[in-house]
């Protein structure tokens, strides 16, 4: 997941990151990179974070080829896989928001 960077609170764009690799197989926060890239500051996610000043702007790749480590290292992702990523990244909203944290979800904050 790539996304902006505030200098002043770097937290306030890794918070919902942090939040999907809790909860998501697929996904680990330590490959996020958070930053503007010269080439990438026409980018939506970009103009977005500069012009509106939205933190929690992200670009999220996902690959058929599956993960370089971890329990999934070396298997290709299935679709069933990816609809989880999908269901993932929607309860991390909720949680984010605030609107809902689902039972016998354990986070360290």
């Amino acid at each position: 997941m790539y996304g902006c960077n505030i200098k002043s609170n770097p937290e306030e764009t890794r918070i919902f990151p942090y939040i999907l690799d809790k909860i998501c197989p697929f996904f680990y926060f330590s490959y996020s990179r958070f930053g503007v890239q010269k080439s990438k500051e026409s980018t939506a996610r970009v103009v977005l974070f500069k012009n509106l000043k939205i933190p929690n702007i992200f670009t999220l790749e996902a690959s058929f080829c599956g993960n370089e480590h971890g329990p999934h290292k070396n298997k290709h992702f299935t679709r069933e896989n990816l609809q989880q990523v999908g269901v993932d990244l929607c309860r991390s909203i909720l949680i984010y928001s605030g609107l809902k944290v689902p039972e016998g979800l354990d986070l360290p904050f």
